[in-house]
């Protein structure tokens, strides 16, 4: 009976020490399981700022991106797509005069911004009775409307347009791509027809006077019954009020007078806008063949390149 009491005590004791040694090893394992789970959440806070970064990953992604967006692009677009979204495609669209942002040309693609087309319906229509009349010596065929940049007097780029004879249509073109290439200032580039006054003659005095630069104009030379080779599209005046045509009558008078054109007749004083050999505009007509009215004998033309017809 003993034995028995003893051997149930002992397995009472026994079974109670070891519930009792089951209970003191848990804690460990309790506390330790609370300080994960504190040290993970403490982790996943400090991993993620106000934005709710939920890893280093996502946040460097996001960086990145934010970058890409201050430089004008789009998250997850190419590059060159959205550099290129920002240029202007052509001047299709845009009249003279029109300014522009230097910004929205795209330099790569510079020649695509001057061309050279046919006279059509609606360029006819502004012209005839104006500048173009009909005549024996010129056809509307025979003449090619250019749409190009150029930079004006504050230096931005701006829309000009010409009309000039078909044979020399290409060379034009060229002209005055390398004289926007080299940030070349040119007032202003309307057709003749902006400043018509009723007359042919008094309308080109008209554009000389309001600096603009011009080409074909259906005309005579002034004081003379011949025709100008404005009249066939062979002849360009650039920046006229800087660049006078000068002629003397037998008094020591001009022959012609237009506006502010004393300040600008003694070539040796260097002015802005002022054309001289040294001077790029001639350096780029002169490359493509044409010749100055500068370089005349009986009057200095200082505005106007020609070429042979």
């Amino acid at each position: 009976m003993k034995r028995r009491r003893h051997k149930g005590m002992q397995n009472r004791y026994g079974e109670r020490r070891i519930r009792y040694r089951r209970t003191q090893s848990g804690w460990p394992w309790f506390f330790t399981g609370i300080m994960f789970l504190t040290l993970t959440g403490l982790l996943l806070f400090w991993n993620k700022d106000t934005r709710g970064y939920d890893s280093i990953d996502e946040k460097k992604a996001d960086v990145g991106n934010a970058a890409e967006i201050s430089d004008g692009n789009v998250p997850g677009e190419d590059k060159g797509q959205a550099k290129e979204s920002v240029f202007l495609k052509n001047l299709d669209d845009m009249p003279a005069g029109t300014v522009l942002d230097s910004g929205e040309i795209d330099p790569e693609r510079l020649s695509e911004y001057f061309t050279v087309d046919e006279i059509g319906d609606e360029v006819r229509q502004y012209i005839e009775g104006r500048s173009y009349v009909k005549n024996d010596h010129i056809q509307l065929d025979e003449l090619r409307y250019l749409k190009l940049l150029h930079y004006n007097y504050d230096h931005e780029p701006q829309v000009g347009e010409l009309i000039v004879n078909k044979k020399i249509a290409g060379d034009c073109k060229e002209v005055f791509e390398e004289l926007f290439a080299e940030e070349y200032e040119i007032a202003s580039m309307y057709l003749i027809d902006k400043f018509w006054t009723g007359d042919s003659v008094d309308s080109d005095t008209n554009s000389i006077e309001n600096n603009n630069t011009s080409a074909f104009n259906y005309r005579v030379v002034p004081g003379t019954d011949r025709l100008s080779n404005h009249a066939a599209g062979f002849a360009i005046d650039i920046n006229p009020l800087q660049n006078p045509y000068v002629k003397y009558d037998s008094d020591g008078n001009f022959a012609k007078y237009y506006k502010d054109m004393e300040k600008y007749t003694d070539r040796k004083k260097k002015g802005e806008h002022m054309i001289t050999h040294e001077d790029t505009c001639y350096k780029v007509f002169e490359k493509h063949g044409f010749i100055w009215g500068g370089d005349w004998n009986d009057s200095k033309d200082y505005q106007h390149f020609e070429k042979e017809q």
